[in-house]
Parts: C-alpha cells; structure tokens; sequence
C-alpha cells in the first residue's frame, strides 16, 4: 500500500489519472442504476398489463360463455334439438367456471363490482329465466315464452351485453392508463439522467479545481522566492516549502532549496574566513555540549523507531477489521502514554474498540458522535487538544482538583474524508506540538491499514461472487495452474470429481485431481494423455475430447483454454460438459437412417422385382393376380411410412388439424381389429366392454390410427403369436382402453424412451421386426390432442399392455341416434365445382343420399356466376380446374371479397396438400384426395349446423322433427 502511495505521489499525471478514474467510476455506477431503474419501470408495466389481460381474457370467456348459451336455449326453443339443450347446461357451468376464474384475478373495486352483477344475472337467467321457459316449451305453452321474453327476459340480456361492453371498454382504458403511466415515469427518469449528467459535470470541476490548486500553489510559492532573490531580499533555507512532495514540484523546491543553499553557503564561506578564528574558541566549548544533545537526540528517535516499528508490525499481519482496531488503541495508548482511548470508523455500523473505557461511556460517545466536539474535526480535518478539569467519577480516590488532557485525532482517507476518529486521554501532562505531529503521522498509517483491510474484505466479496457465479453454470469448470495444481474450480466440477466441498480440491496437485477422475472414465490413459499434453506441454490445438462415465450413465466432453496475462500463459481453464442427451440423440439418428433405408428399400425392392417381372415375362392371370397383390401391399406399407412421417412433421410445427365429433370407440376399434385379423394368423383378438359410456369427442381417423398403431404393434412384437386383448372400461370418470399382447415385452430401462421418436428398443430379436420408432411418437401425440394420456407396463417375455385414457362424453338416451341422422335431417343447397367427371358424380349422389340439393359445375367462372344468383348454403371447391382461366384459388378469394357471399362455407376437395394456405385464405374444411365421400356430408351439415346456432342461417327440417 505504501509503494502504492508513494507512486502516486511521485507523479501528477499519476494523480490526475487516478481522480479522472474516480471520476469514470462515479459516471458508470450511476450509469448503470438509471439503467436499473428504467428496466424495473417497464418490469413493473409488463406485470400490470398482464394482469389486465388476464381479467380480459377471462371476460371474454364470460361473455363467450353466455352468448353461446343465449345461442343454445335459442337453439333449443326453435329447433326443440335436445343437443342444444345440453349444450345450454354445459355453459351454464363454463359460465360460472369462467366467472370465478375472473373473481380470482379481481383487482379493483370495477372488477368486483361487474362480478356480483354477472353472478345476479347468471343466477336470474340459468336459475330463474331459462328453466321457466323450458318448462312452458316442453309443456307446449309458447305464448308463455313469448310473455318472459317480452317482460324482461330480452331487456335483462341486453342490460348484462351492456355491463360486459362497459366492463371490457373499463379494461381497455385501465390498459391506456398504465401506458401513460409508463409515459410520466419514463420521463422522470429522463429528468434524472440530466441532473446526473449536471452532477457529473459539477464533479469535473471539482477534479479540475483539485488539480490546479496541487499545481499553481506550489508554483507561486516558488515564483515568489525567486524575485526575492532576483531583489538581493534574504531568503532562508526554511521558507522554500513543498520540499517533502515526491511529485515533480516536490523535486523542483528540492532542486530550488539545493541552489538557494549553495548560494548561502559561498557567501557563508566568505564571511566565515573573517570569523573563523574568533569562532574557533568557542566552536570547541560547544562541540561536547552538541555530541551530548546529538546522543540525547539518537536514543530518543531509537524509541521512537522501536514505537512505530511496534505499531506498523502490529498492523501489517493483521486482516481481520476488529484485531485491527483493537490493535490500533493499544499501541496508540502505549505511544501516548495514555490512561484510555477509543476508536471508531466512520461506517454505517460505526465499528469501534477502546481501551480503559467503560461499556457506558462507549455507548455515550457513540451516540454522541457526530455531535459536540466531535463535529468540529469533520469540518477543520485536523486535530485539536483539550484540556478539562477532571470529573468526580474520575478521580478516585483523588480529592484534589486534577485535570484530564483529550486528544482529538482525524483518520483521513486518501480522498481526504474522515475515516475514523481517535480520542485519547491522559492524566500525567498535556501534549506537545511535537509529539501532536507525531500523532498525525501514524494516523496516516493507521488510513493505509484500514485501506488495506478494506481492499482485502472487497477482495473476498470479490472471490465470493465469482465463486457463486461459477456455481451457477451447468459445465464443471477446473482452472489449474503452469504445474497443474487446481486454483479454482466450482460445484459441478466438484461433484464430477465426487468431492462433498469445493475446499476438498483448492491446491490439490495434478495427481490428486487427475486420478479421481481418470478411474471413473473409460478413456483411461487417453483421458490423462490429454490432460497432459494441454497442462505440461502447453499444446493449444487439441480437439474436445469425450468420455464416458459408466457408473453415473454420463457422456462428457471437456475441452481446453488457455489463460494468459500480460502476454504469460498462467495456466489452462478446463470446461466438462454433459453432452448425454446430445450422444443419445446423434446415437437415434444414426439408428434412424439405417432403419429407415431399410424399411424403405425392402418394399421398393419388391415392387420394381414385381413389376420387371410382369413387363420382362408372359404370365400366367393368377401369378400376375398374386404379384399385382405383393405390389399393392408394398405400395401400401410404403404409404403408411410416408404418412407416418408426415403426421410427426406436421405434429411438431403444430399444423395438424383434427375432425373431432361424437364417436363410439367400440366402433372404431371393432373396425381397425377386423383389419389386423387379415396380418396374421396365430393371434386370437379379444374385445372386452365392461362399461356402456364409449362416448369420446374425437377424430375417428386419428383414432383409428392410434390403436391401428397399437394393435399392429402387439401382432409384430408378439412373433409367437397368443391372445391380443383389447379391454374398455371407466376409470374416475375416464374411458381407458387397454390393448394386451403375450409377446416380447420391454426392458424397464427403455420404458421412459418408448413414446420418443425413432426411439426402438436395443435388441437383436426386435431388430429383426421392421419398424421407424415412429408408430407410439405419433399415439402420444394424437392422444394428447384428444385431451388423453397414454401409458405401458411390461414385463419381459410377458407382454406388454398399452392403456390410453381419454375423456368421456354423457350423452342422453336417443341422441346417439339423433348423431348418426344428422347426415339425413338438413335439407341445404351445396354446389360442386369439380372437373372430373366421376369424382362429381360420386360426390353429388352421396350429398344427394343425404338430404342436400346439389349442383355441379365445372368451370371457374361459370361456378362464381352460379354461386352469385342462387347463394348456396356451402359450396365444394376443387383448386385445379379443367379451365385455367379461373382456378380454384381465384374462386375463393372472389368469394371472401364478396360480402354478400363471404359467409358461404367453403370446403377445398383437392390432391395438393396445401391444407394451410386454403384455411388461410378462408376456407373452412381442407380434404385431400382421395377421401370418403361421407366424410364431406358430415362436414357440410357440422359447418351448418354451427352457424345456424350463430343464427347466420336456418336449416329446413323434415316435417316430422318440426312437429
């Protein structure tokens, strides 16, 4: 510390670098809290709009909640449709889901208040209203709905639109306000960034007033000796100040006074030739005297030496802030000869230690510190003496008047503010000027130490931070020295060596560190080879290296940087990182290409030998019926393939679409079981139905899919054939199905893999069966979009039984029925545009079997002018027409431009698997050639039926439902 001092002191530009560093210091921190402080206003912003969302989103959920049942219990009244009614009761309860969903994000007074009075209404409507008029509907009293109508009914519904209009324009306003308010405090925080930039610059100044009052004093001062001199005035050797600066001025009055004093010593030397002899006597009388006085001199500055050398050495092996006090009060007290004393730093906690002191008069003088006397060294900065009688609770058993001398000392900080203040006291005579100055300048060691102790304890908080820090990242990170002893090293890294502390690895040498985790890798020698060469051979062009850890089931990879300072390499950082999951993934792809290549030759293999065969050579009609029949299964294993990848590419970017209605799942499954009878032969299938709820909301298609995949699979990995049982059953409200084989079974330890992509299970009978890894990633998928869980238990050589849990769906009695009619009850007006001949006719005579009005048409432009006079109720649109003068795609937007015709359902029959640029463009279904022709009929009457309960149109009934 000291030859930091002295460096600073010896130079100006030293010293002007330093404030200016102070000055940069200053500037960043307060840079860097405006910085804090704009970031914690957006914070506080974004949390306050999200909370406002919420309760918007929830209110739109209210709102769509009650509007849909306003639009059921129209539903019901016009239509007497029992699903209406039904679906009237289901958001009755998502109603009061949704409302208290919106209490729970209630935050104001408005949001209360909103809510009570949608609870009135919605316990008016669902609990008072709504079943009145169903009574007096079911009981065939209509002029009874009509009168709750007119008296009430419809004026309380338009009330409760009003409040939830009001109520959601509230919100949007509580959404602008915030922003303003974000507004105003940002501006705040504009304004404070210009008082701090008038701050800083007022702090400049500072350092320029600093900077030129160490200079141009110093100058005048020496300027003012000159022409002194320059007039023949006496100057004495005394008076050239600023001889004890290091700095350049220092040096200048030191070269100054060197010159002043050559000059006075010639003329001396003049004057004493005319005197020497007359001094000569008495030059040798004083000479004994003067050796006496020089000796007195010497042992006096030999204790004081012995003193300080005490002191100094008291505090420099010191680090601890106590100990250093403490120290500081004893040797002081002992140098001064004083009865008691105390210190105290100038700090938050005003850390203290005193000597002689009671716990009283610390307590006193603490509380009591920055008032009194004590005041007056933070305002002059230097040290002052008093002398007072002393107290009758000093003296003992003194009666005599005694008097007490106080000595009131500064701690200055190199910044020249207070640091600490010194008080002592003394019984046994006042103190001297001189040794007062002594005093000072152990203060000023006192200063240094209390500097270093500081710089010590930000050193510490330093090392402590960076240790956190490194504790917080994932990789093990290992800095070692030139010589391979470890210098620091975090958590991960501690744990990958199996020590229970960081302490365990500080210092540790190469062959304590190495060894331990050289025994746990497979790598072995390797593993040391390229520790070795980056540590002791300096080698710097060393790829990663990866090993593995067989007991943990790990696969690290560490790899090497080399840390240099100043242009010396000081030693190499090493980083271990767990590529585990990375390893497993590169393995499946590696997996994946070899399975696919094989899946995907061996059919193709079969078709072109097939198909050379029946172009190369005459054959006979049954061996040409027999390969024709090879080619289509091979062509057909080659489509599920193709199509597997497709659902898992559209799965993943999310742009898989699902046509979910109200199926029987014992249906779905009796169809997909009859197609897997005709793979195999030595299997026998069971369906077992324990429950008589087989209702789910789903996508039969996807469906079928799901325990298509299942049901193959318990046929391939049950070679040996057995029973394939499929059990459907209720569990806690769920319908579960399990699909049970007798065959290989799975290891437990790839049950957690089972449903992840071309995941397949490591062993050789199973890579002998065919397959991508793809089939369960797809089930999981189509199951989890079904709202459902998919799950496997196994045991080897067993079985294995697959259970999928979905959703159930209460129907009442009879609408099953009502479901599989409804194909047969709307009588709308569909036009075909189409341009194959035969496709049109398919379609039209299966609209036709299902109640619809059709026409057909083949042309673009024909087709817009048809749609315009007669305005169907949906229309069916082939996107590649005959006629290129208008295609599909011009059909479609002319129609969504059209307002008088937007509104028209629109559903694209196609072979271009372009399914989201046509819902895009506002087509409402997307078919993909070839399909089921009923597929489209249920589609058109699902998409009328929608909007009739919108109220955009009304369906003709037949007659009899009408009644």
């Amino acid at each position: 510390m000291e030859k930091m001092r002295n460096y600073f002191r010896q130079s100006l530009a030293r010293q002007f670098v330093l404030l200016v560093a102070s000055f940069l210091v200053v500037f960043i921190v307060g840079a860097i809290a405006l910085s804090m402080y704009q970031s914690s206003l957006v914070a506080s912003f974004e949390q306050k709009k999200n909370e406002i969302e919420t309760k918007m989103k929830y209110a739109q959920e209210v709102e769509r909640a009650f509007n849909q049942a306003f639009s059921d219990v129209r539903g019901y009244l016009a239509f007497n449709r029992k699903e209406f009614k039904l679906s009237f009761f289901r958001e009755q309860e998502n109603a009061q889901t949704a409302l208290d969903l919106l209490e729970s994000a209630a935050t104001t007074k408005e949001d209360t208040q909103f809510i009570v009075k949608a609870r009135q209404f919605a316990q008016y409507y669902f609990g008072r209203l709504v079943p009145e008029a169903i009574d007096a509907f079911e009981s065939g009293n209509i002029q009874k709905v009509l009168s709750l109508s007119e008296n009430g009914g419809t004026a309380s519904i338009q009330q409760f639109q009003l409040q939830m209009k009001t109520y959601k324009n509230n919100l949007n306003d509580q959404l602008d306000g915030t922003f303003r308010q974000l507004s105003n405090e940002q501006q705040t925080a504009q304004t404070a960034f210009i008082v701090f930039v008038f701050f800083m610059l007022f702090l400049l100044i500072m350092i320029a007033r600093i900077m030129t009052k160490k200079i141009g004093t110093p100058l005048r001062a020496l300027a003012s000796m000159a022409e002194k001199i320059a007039k023949d005035e006496r100057v004495h050797n005394d008076d050239v100040v600023h001889t004890a600066r290091e700095d350049e001025i220092g040096k200048l009055a030191q070269a100054f006074r060197k010159m002043l004093a050559s000059i006075q010593d010639k003329e001396e030397t003049l004057m004493a030739h005319n005197e020497e002899l007359l001094a000569q006597q008495d030059e040798l009388e004083l000479q004994q005297t003067e050796l006496e006085q020089a000796l007195e001199a010497m042992q006096a500055r030999e204790r004081e030496l012995k003193r300080y050398n005490d002191f100094i050495q008291s505090l420099s092996n010191l680090l601890d802030r106590q100990d250093v006090l403490q120290s500081i009060v004893f040797h002081m007290a002992s140098i001064m000869e004083a009865d008691r004393g105390m210190i105290v730093l100038m700090n938050d906690e005003k850390t203290y230690a005193s000597f002689g002191l009671s716990p009283y008069g610390v307590e006193q003088f603490l509380t009591y510190v920055y008032n009194g006397l004590y005041q007056r060294l933070f305002e002059q900065k230097k040290p002052f003496v008093l002398k007072r009688e002393v107290a009758a609770s000093e003296k003992g058993y003194h009666e005599e008047t005694m008097y007490v001398h106080d000595i009131f000392l500064p701690v200055l900080s190199n910044t020249d503010d207070v640091q600490a203040i010194l008080v002592f006291s003394r019984f046994g005579g006042p103190f001297s000027d001189e040794e007062v100055q002594e005093y000072v300048g152990l203060t000023r060691q006192i200063s240094i130490s209390l500097q270093k102790i500081e710089l010590y304890e930000q050193t510490e908080q330093a090392r402590e931070t960076v240790q956190h820090i490194l504790n917080t990242v994932q990789e093990g990170i290992h800095f070692v020295d030139r010589d391979g002893n470890s210098v620091i090293v975090n958590k991960q890294m501690a744990d990958l060596l199996q020590k229970e502390t960081i302490a365990e690895l500080e210092g540790a040498s190469y062959e304590q560190w190495a060894r331990g985790l050289v025994e746990q890798s497979d790598a072995g020698e390797k593993l040391c080879d390229y520790l070795r060469a980056i540590i002791f051979n300096g080698d710097e062009e060393h790829e990663p290296f990866v090993y593995h850890l067989p007991q943990k089931r790990k696969v690290m990879q560490v790899y090497a940087k080399p840390l240099y300072r100043h242009g010396e390499r000081q030693g190499t950082v090493f980083v271990h990182r767990d590529i585990t999951k990375q390893f497993e993934v590169d393995q499946m792809k590696s997996e994946f290409v070899s399975t696919v290549s094989h899946e995907l030759r061996t059919p193709l293999s079969s078709v072109l030998g097939f198909t050379e065969l029946m172009l190369t050579k005459e054959l006979k009609p049954e061996r040409q019926k027999k390969y024709l029949t090879t080619i289509y299964q091979e062509a057909k294993r080659l489509t599920a393939l193709i199509n597997d990848f497709l659902d898992v590419q559209r799965m993943e970017s999310g742009k898989q679409t699902y046509d979910k209605k109200y199926e029987d799942i014992v249906s779905i499954i009796e169809h997909v079981v009859d197609t897997q009878k005709v793979n195999t032969t030595v299997h026998t299938f069971h369906i077992q139905k324990e429950t008589d709820k087989t209702i789910v909301l789903g996508d039969r298609d996807k469906l079928a899919q799901v325990f298509t995949n299942l049901i193959s699979n318990a046929i391939k990995y049950s070679p040996d054939g057995g029973n394939v049982t499929v059990r459907i059953y209720e569990q806690n409200n769920r319908l579960c199905i399990d699909v049970k084989d007798e065959g290989l079974g799975i290891p437990e330890e790839a049950l957690p893999n089972i449903f992840t992509k071309f995941y397949r299970v490591d062993n050789s009978d199973r890579r002998r069966i065919g397959g991508t890894g793809l089939g369960l990633a797809i089930v999981k998928e189509i199951v989890k979009a079904h709202e459902g869980e998919v799950s496997v238990t196994s045991e080897l050589k067993k079985g294995s039984t697959f259970t999928v849990s979905l959703p159930l769906v209460a129907l009442a009695p009879g609408e099953e029925d009502e479901r599989d009619n409804d194909d047969k009850q709307a009588h709308a007006h569909v036009i075909i545009v189409e341009d194959d001949e035969h496709l049109a006719a398919l379609l039209e005579a299966e609209l036709k079997d299902s109640g619809f009005r059709v026409k057909h048409v083949k042309e673009g432009k024909e087709a817009i002018a048809l749609i315009e006079k007669e305005k169907p109720d949906a229309v069916v649109l082939d996107i590649m027409l005959e006629e290129h003068n208008a295609f599909g795609w011009d059909v479609l937007k002319q129609l969504k431009e059209n307002d008088e015709l937007a509104h028209i359902p629109i559903i694209i029959s196609s072979a271009l698997e372009e399914r989201e640029k046509g819902l895009a463009l506002g087509a409402n279904s997307y078919f993909v050639k070839p399909y089921q022709p009923s597929q489209l009929s249920k589609t058109i009457l699902q998409l009328l039926l929608n909007k009739e309960r919108q109220g955009e149109i009304f369906i003709p009934l037949p007659q009899e439902e009408a009644k």
